[in-house]
């Protein structure tokens, strides 16, 4: 069973509130100490299925008290173990790890808009994924393409857009498709640039695989944003499922800038329309995967704002699916 330590501090006259605010939470441990300033510092050993539940109600409580804060530390290890408790108690925690094996929404909250965010970083990084990508797509090398992949510059955009369509966040989803747009802007506009240089064969396998839609692009793209989703809620690392989200974006982008520099239009309209097609499946597997994995608000009214954006957003991309679906048949 993993835990994680909350250190809340808080003014000392107010300590004695968190106990009885976290009276329906157990806790498999608590230690208090007194700072300076009249501050009283309290540490919190919580099992990771309830750490959610303990930092909604921290936070709703800590805004009305100035200069308050609670942090969520980084626990490598327990010893010796917290006890289980009785039969009853041991059923009803295995119950609640299968049911919430995942992180918290703060954490998960913070790891996508610091990852998602429109950095010099991610930039540079699309424009190397992309360079990479088109050396590769040109000999016709699978090692090199998979070195573009591994980059994978374009999977947090596409996740943090589809966590602020499950939460109704407006800005979050505002920065992430400035973000997810200028890093598909980079990688077709890097595309073009090398298509200018470099003599491209539309008969290529690697750019003729690229230059039209199936349906095992669409189940490879749903694949693709439904582990991404699963990873990075289960806080484990995003490098392997990033290879699978590039499969989808960087060569068809890329691909799609090679064949426009090169003067075949149609060809390179087909490639961006495989990355649209793409694109559209990573967010529908996203806003469900979060919808299923239970992220959501804490406060009610931001419930009710959050399932109405993410109720037509799912919408959105749905129609969407449907009329790539319906494209497909015809």
């Amino acid at each position: 069973m993993a835990y994680q330590l909350v250190e809340v501090m808080l003014p000392s006259g107010r300590a004695g509130d968190i106990r009885e605010l976290l009276r329906d939470i157990p806790l498999a441990g608590t230690w208090s100490d007194s700072l300076e300033g009249n501050v009283a510092r309290i540490y919190l050993l919580v099992e990771t299925g309830h750490v959610e539940a303990v930092l909604n109600l921290l936070e709703g409580y800590l805004q009305t008290l100035a200069g308050s804060r609670a942090v969520l530390l980084p626990l490598e290890a327990v010893i010796p173990r917290p006890g289980a408790g009785t039969e009853a108690e041991k059923g009803r925690a295995a119950e609640e790890e299968v049911r919430r094996r995942r992180i918290s929404r703060q954490e998960l909250y913070n790891d996508v808009v610091e990852g998602g965010s429109m950095t010099g970083n991610y930039l540079a990084m699309v424009v190397l994924s992309a360079i990479i990508a088109a050396i590769g797509l040109v000999r016709n090398d699978m090692a090199i393409i998979v070195g573009a992949m591994v980059l994978a510059p374009l999977l947090l955009p596409n996740v943090a857009f589809a966590l602020a369509n499950t939460l109704g966040d407006t800005e979050l989803g505002r920065n992430a498709m400035k973000t997810a747009i200028a890093g598909i802007g980079l990688s077709v506009l890097t595309g073009i640039a090398i298509g200018l240089l470099v003599a491209v064969d539309p008969g290529n396998p690697a750019l003729a695989a690229r230059t039209h839609t199936g349906w095992s692009d669409l189940l490879l793209a749903l694949a693709s944003g439904t582990a991404a989703v699963l990873a990075l809620t289960g806080g484990g690392r995003l490098s392997l499922v990033g290879v699978m989200v590039a499969v989808a974006l960087v060569p068809p982008l890329v691909t799609g800038g090679l064949m426009f520099g090169s003067g075949l239009y149609r060809q390179g309209l087909a490639a961006c329309n495989l990355a649209l097609a793409n694109v559209i499946c990573i967010n529908l597997a996203g806003v469900l995967t979060f919808h299923f994995q239970g992220i959501r608000p804490s406060t009610w009214w931001e419930k009710n704002r959050a399932r109405q954006a993410s109720r037509r957003a799912t919408l959105i991309w749905f129609v969407l699916f449907a009329l790539l679906g319906l494209l497909l048949l015809l």
